[in-house]
């Protein structure tokens, strides 16, 4: 085959058909050579549309892709976003039960607390109001024995050496009664003095002296109360007291006047007990008669204050209630029982109490 040349190209030398002219060098070509050409033009054309497709459906693709990702990464913050915001309220909320249960707890108690208070305030107050009707009926009943014996006094007719002789009797058998182990004596009749003299013995040996003077008479006087001072100072005596159904104006149940104790019958022998301790614990410290002396005075406004009269006025309210149960411990041995160890260590706190002021006053309290 024949090669041509042009200005630009060489072609290699073909065979045209007369139709159809060859588009490189222009020379007629076959037809069938044509069409094989044209189809594959057209193959090739379909070739790169079929690749432009894909390419496009390709990036369409990856576009969507990237667009699915971007919504599942914003969905999967969002969720995050929203799981952490109700992480934050459910603990918010946990914290606000654990506070308002707090707050329950406490106003609780308060409210518990506030329950037993009221409650113990009227316990309190209705173990005032029955003592202080106690008290009351007491005084009562003193006042009508007062008035009973002024009246038998006058029916009787007896004399004031009677009454007094009968008033030193029970005095007496009342002081052998408490202090056993204590050497205590009557004076005769028409011998200057007390009429009863009581030897305080502590380990076998005498350490003080306490002596009495019993008064039952219609009206106070202030000659019973010189009589046993100067009694007592005859004597020697460490403490005086007079048993007396009268006081003076303004004063009952106990009274201190110039050294000397007055004193109720009934109280005689609870201030005895007191004065008492007072000398045994003197002694044993081995003080001065002028240490002896100021300690009385101050143990005497003591037992003269309100305050030990509470105290003594309760010992008689338990001693009382002891004597009740007494009186009906057949009918319920063991309830009783137990009523009456709780009222026993009543009575002794209530001592307790008493030994305490003393030890306070003398100066020995915490030794």
């Amino acid at each position: 085959m024949a090669l041509f040349h042009s200005s630009s190209r060489s072609v290699e030398a073909h065979v045209h058909a007369a139709e159809e002219r060859c588009p490189l060098c222009e020379q007629p070509i076959a037809r069938d050579i044509a069409r094989r050409i044209e189809a594959r033009q057209h193959e090739q054309h379909e070739k790169a549309r079929e690749l432009a497709r894909a390419e496009v459906a390709a990036s369409q693709e990856r576009r969507l892709e990237a667009a699915r990702s971007e919504a599942r990464q914003a969905a999967e913050a969002a969720m995050l976003v929203k799981l952490a915001e109700s992480q934050s309220k459910l603990a918010q909320v946990e914290q606000a039960k654990v506070i308002a249960e707090r707050q329950m707890a406490v106003l609780k108690a308060e409210q518990e607390a506030a329950v037993a208070q009221r409650v113990k305030e009227m316990q309190a107050a209705m173990q005032n109001e029955r003592e202080a009707a106690v008290l009351a009926e007491k005084a009562k009943v003193l006042k009508l024995q007062s008035e009973l014996a002024d009246m038998q006094r006058k029916l009787e007719g007896k004399s004031a050496h009677e009454l007094g002789e009968s008033s030193e009797i029970d005095l007496f058998e009342q002081l052998k009664a408490a202090f056993e182990g204590d050497r205590i004596r009557r004076v005769g009749k028409g011998v200057n003095g007390a009429d009863v003299i009581h030897e305080v013995v502590n380990n076998g040996r005498v350490c003080g002296k306490i002596i009495y003077d019993a008064k039952n008479r219609n009206a106070w006087q202030n000659e019973f109360v010189a009589k046993l001072r100067a009694d007592k100072l005859a004597e020697g005596a460490d403490h005086a007291i007079l048993a007396s159904n009268k006081f003076p104006k303004g004063a009952k149940q106990l009274h201190h006047q110039d050294g000397v104790i007055v004193a109720s019958p009934a109280q005689v022998v609870t201030v005895a007990e007191i004065l008492r301790g007072l000398t045994v614990r003197m002694h044993g410290l081995r003080v001065s008669a002028q240490e002896r002396e100021q300690k009385s005075v101050e143990l005497y406004a003591f037992i003269t204050s309100e305050h030990c009269k509470e105290l003594l006025e309760s010992v008689e309210i338990q001693t009382g209630k002891m004597l009740e149960l007494d009186q009906k411990e057949q009918e319920a041995h063991r309830r009783i029982w137990d009523q009456r160890g709780k009222l026993i260590q009543a009575v002794k706190k209530v001592n307790g109490d008493l030994v305490f002021e003393m030890d306070r006053i003398i100066g020995t309290a915490g030794q």
